[in-house]
């Protein structure tokens, strides 16, 4: 059993209308730069105070950036022993139990908040710092879980938005050998040239081999904004993408998909979607896009 068919519904659409106001903001902050990816201060310094350079390495397996955000407050035990019960239930069973046992997620999903402005980003570090040592030990874990996830899954949906392609299927592509998929890969997130093992061997390998036409296209790409011109219906491919990451994609019919599209606010008021035939264009090409040159991931 996949942790990705434990999560229901409810708690992928609770997560979705959590997720869709900030990844309209941080869109808006590469919108105003033209293109170019600059992560705001606060949540550049947060890479660095948590210690979590290294979430380019989520990319290598989808299921790694789900699990990596329940061991923000599960074990490792308690998530064995969770999908094995979830294995072992009838089907009557597991629908109750994907009720009850989600609910401690959705809470916690419910008490994350990203700190935008300066007065809330000090009333945030003045609340940590009243914690007790140990709380904040807690808090300091579960940032690092929470925010591991959020970045690898942000740069995920970038990819998508741009390349149609997940980021995660772009890496395989990449280490099984495609050049193509690799400048692609770098050029929605550079950090994976300096911490995912493959690419920084491959990219040392061409250094030492004098290898000009790799060169040219990493060059290529990297001088091109990853995010030019904007994207009317971003927030669709958030949630495609975040339906597919949790097995509803193929589940629900395209007349349920649109209504959690107006549930959770996709394209808002101006460029809301009201026909289901368009929707379902826009999930054929969404579909289209993720079988192009697919290398499974593990």
């Amino acid at each position: 059993m996949t942790l990705s068919v434990l999560i229901s519904l409810d708690s992928v659409v609770d997560s979705l209308r959590f997720s869709i106001p900030d990844a309209e903001w941080l869109l808006r902050q590469i919108e105003s730069k033209q293109g170019w990816f600059r992560f705001p201060p606060y949540l550049a310094n947060v890479i660095t105070n948590l210690k979590i350079e290294s979430y380019p390495l989520l990319y290598a397996n989808e299921q790694a950036i789900v699990t990596i955000f329940l061991k923000g407050f599960m074990t490792d035990e308690e998530i064995k022993d969770f999908c094995s019960e979830a294995d072992a239930a009838t089907p009557e069973e597991l629908g109750e139990f994907v009720n009850t046992s989600v609910s401690s997620i959705s809470e916690t999903i419910d008490q994350i908040y990203i700190p935008k402005t300066p007065e809330e980003q000090e009333a945030a570090r003045k609340a940590f710092l009243a914690l007790p040592d140990e709380e904040q030990k807690q808090a300091i874990k579960f940032a690092q879980h929470f925010y591991l996830s959020f970045f690898a899954t942000f740069f995920q949906n970038l990819s998508v938005m741009v390349h149609g392609e997940k980021l995660t299927s772009l890496v395989a592509q990449a280490v099984a050998g495609s050049d193509v998929a690799f400048v692609k890969a770098v050029q929605i997130d550079r950090r994976i040239l300096t911490e995912f093992p493959y690419f920084r061997e491959r990219f040392a390998r061409a250094q030492l081999e004098g290898d000009s036409d790799f060169y040219d296209r990493i060059s290529y790409r990297v001088s091109m904004a990853p995010y030019h011109g904007k994207i009317r219906y971003k927030t669709l491919w958030l949630t495609l993408s975040t339906l597919d990451a949790t097995g509803w994609l193929e589940q629900l019919k395209h007349r349920e998909i649109l209504a959690i599209c107006d549930e959770v606010g996709v394209g808002g008021l101006e460029n809301r979607i009201q026909e289901v035939k368009y929707l379902s264009k826009r999930i054929k090409e969404y579909r289209q896009f993720q079988k192009r040159g697919i290398v499974s991931t593990p």
